[in-house]
Parts: C-alpha cells; sequence; structure tokens
C-alpha cells in the first residue's frame, strides 16, 4: 500500500507535497552553499606574533583576531616574574614592588661621588694656595720674601689633594673632569712661579703693584675655571668651559 493510500489522500495531492518538500531541500541547500562561504571569509585567520618584554621574546604569545590584539596571561607574568591569580569574575597580576618602583638606569654614567668629593676637597686648597698667592702681591717685597716660603707648603698640599683626586675617579666623566681640574692645578703653579719671579726681582725700595691682582688675566683665568668646576662637583655632571683649558 503506498503512503499516500495509508495517509487517505488522494494520489494527486500526495505528489504535490512531495515536490514542494523537494523544492524546499533543494533551495535551503543552496542558500547554505552561499552563506558559509560568505560567513567564514567574513572572519580574518588568527595572527600570532612573538611578545617582546626588556628584551625577553615569546614566540607565538601574541594573537590578533579582526584588528585586536590578545596576549596569553600566564606567559606575559611569566616574562615580567610577576604573580597572577584567576578568579570567577577577574584576574588579579601583581607585579614584584621592587621592579613597579624601579628608576630607569641613567644611560650615561655622571660623575661619581667619591670623585666628586675629592675634587671638592682639591678645589679648596687651590683656593687657599690662590689666596696666599694674592696675598704675596699685596704685602710688597719685604713681606713678600717671608710669605714665599708658605708657597711651597700649599703647592705641596695642592698636588697631593690632586693625587687623592686620581685614585677617586672611575667613570670616564671622572676622567675628563680630573683633566680640568690637573689644568686648573698647573695654572696656579705657573701664576705662582711668575709672582714668586717678580718677589726676586726687585729690592727692598720697590714693591709689587697691588692692583697687579685684580688686573691678571691669569688671575681672572683661575677664578672663573674655578668657580665653575665647585658647580660642576656639587651638580655631579661633567661639563667643560674655555676657561680650564
Amino acid at each position: 500500500m503506498s503512503q499516500a493510500a495509508r495517509e487517505g489522500m488522494p494520489c494527486a495531492t500526495w505528489s504535490m507535497i512531495m515536490n514542494k518538500r523537494r523544492r524546499f531541500h533543494y533551495v535551503t541547500a543552496l542558500a547554505l552553499s552561499l552563506i558559509l562561504p560568505q560567513a567564514a571569509f567574513g572572519q580574518n585567520a588568527p595572527i600570532k606574533k612573538a611578545l617582546v618584554v626588556n628584551g625577553r621574546t615569546a614566540d607565538a604569545a601574541v594573537v590578533q583576531i579582526d584588528g585586536h590584539s590578545y596576549v596569553d596571561v600566564d606567559t606575559f607574568a611569566r616574562m615580567i616574574n610577576a604573580a597572577v591569580k584567576f578568579e570567577p569574575d577577574r584576574v588579579i597580576l601583581t607585579v614584584p614592588a621592587t621592579q613597579a618602583g624601579a628608576k630607569p638606569e641613567r644611560t650615561a654614567p655622571g660623575l661619581s661621588k667619591d670623585f666628586s668629593k675629592a675634587g671638592i676637597s682639591q678645589l679648596a686648597e687651590m683656593r687657599e694656595w690662590k689666596a696666599a698667592i694674592a696675598s704675596v702681591i699685596r704685602s710688597g717685597v719685604a713681606e713678600g720674601n717671608w710669605l714665599v716660603p708658605l708657597l711651597h707648603d700649599h703647592r705641596v698640599r695642592a698636588e697631593a689633594s690632586l693625587s687623592q683626586t686620581s685614585l677617586a675617579a672611575k667613570t670616564d666623566s671622572d676622567q675628563k673632569a680630573l683633566q680640568l681640574l690637573r689644568n686648573e692645578n698647573t695654572n696656579l703653579g705657573e701664576w705662582d712661579n711668575t709672582t714668586q719671579a717678580s718677589v726676586h726681582s726687585l729690592n727692598a725700595e720697590k714693591s709689587i703693584n697691588p692692583l697687579a691682582v685684580q688686573n691678571d688675566p691669569l688671575l681672572a683665568k683661575i677664578t672663573e675655571c674655578g668657580n665653575f668646576l665647585n658647580a660642576m662637583l656639587v651638580d655631579g655632571e661633567f661639563a667643560d668651559s674655555p676657561t680650564c683649558h
């Protein structure tokens, strides 16, 4: 017995129903064949990239989908030495305090503390030496001859301090600043020699012009360089000045 007979309907009616079903299945299959490829092309394939954090690299740790980047939390936490905790509604990432508050390192080291301290002490010795030379000039020949031996003592102390400063020079900036201090010491020695020569060339009736201290270009250079060096050592960063050459 046919299906139409079993369901109690005419054969023509049954044939019409079956044709409609076949057309429906055909249209549905055709629609799916058109929709599915479009959906497949509508979503871009994931792009995996390496993640680099402070020079450390993790391959394929970043996934880009439709213009958005996603990073694996566990991988990122390991790269920054952080602790990660997963809760039902959130992810907690804890960065170590020493790392979170770390200050960026200086790309170029300045003057070391020990060198700056030694350099400031040397400048103090050179200022006393400079003051003694000026006193010889202002005192005249008689007293100047008596003060001249003191200049030797000041020279020895300044050179001893310079040796200590040389031992404290560690960085490149220290070495550059040390050369400027040596130049200042050399200029002081030259001014000392000139002053003593002037004292020895005069007799008791003559004296050195006190205004020579104010008008001496070498003294002006020494004074300006000394002020510059003091400011540089206090600041802790190397700088240069023509007055120290």
